[in-house]
């Protein structure tokens, strides 16, 4: 049963990914950007903020070896604790109400305390990321030190709609390495997308469940 499990949601993650609807974003961090913002609240400063990647740490998921965009623990002073915020450009959500953010994240790993969470904002007012006008779409738990994509659902209605990248280290002296961000897709979800999308979701808690019974 565990198996039959295991395939079937495999078969809903290739069908939802072969039906993806119309692009509203495709950006490889390749060149100039669009529309898009960084906010740093890091306390104290660091002297670093949202950067080309470097590829001697490591190369982009795609496209020349230095084509992601950049974050470490130097985002907030020694010791201090990082809060970087990284924006999307506003993408519309008329047409269906729902949005799939699919992108590409890493650590260098050598130095635990990464943490990267995905909000969105369909109010029109994002001058100040952390404020009531942002929310949580959820958040990555133990940060892959190769290059993995993860996709997050937008159902919020036909609105106009930002979505962020928040880069959060807990004191730096102890915390925090380096991580990329690539490979930035936000498609409309097709009605087919979303009713297997939502049948997954139905099926994991059973996937952990069987997991949890045999630790």
């Amino acid at each position: 049963m565990f198996r039959k499990l295991l395939v079937c949601a495999a078969l809903i993650a290739g069908s939802a990914a072969a039906n993806a609807g119309p692009v509203l974003l495709d950006e490889g961090f390749d060149g100039a950007l669009s529309d898009w913002w960084a906010y740093y609240q890091s306390t104290p400063p660091g002297t670093s903020g949202w950067e080309q990647g470097n590829s001697a740490v490591f190369g982009a998921e795609s496209g020349a070896a230095d084509s992601y965009l950049s974050a470490s623990f130097t985002n907030a002073d020694f010791g201090g604790n990082v809060d970087t915020w990284l924006i999307t450009p506003m993408l519309d959500a008329s047409a269906s109400g729902s949005l799939d953010l699919h992108f590409a994240t890493r650590t260098e790993g050598a130095l635990p305390g990464d943490n990267l969470e995905v909000f969105y904002n369909n109010l029109g007012t994002f001058a100040n990321p952390g404020a009531g006008d942002w929310v949580s779409l959820g958040s990555i738990g133990a940060y892959p030190t190769d290059w993995t994509f993860f996709d997050f659902l937008y159902t919020g209605g036909g609105s106009d709609v930002r979505f962020a990248f928040r880069y959060t280290v807990t004191d730096t002296s102890v915390n925090g390495d380096y991580i990329g961000i690539d490979s930035v897709r936000v498609t409309v979800p097709e009605p087919g997308t979303l009713a297997l999308m939502a049948l997954g979701m139905l099926l994991t808690p059973l996937v952990l469940r069987r997991r949890r019974t045999q630790i």
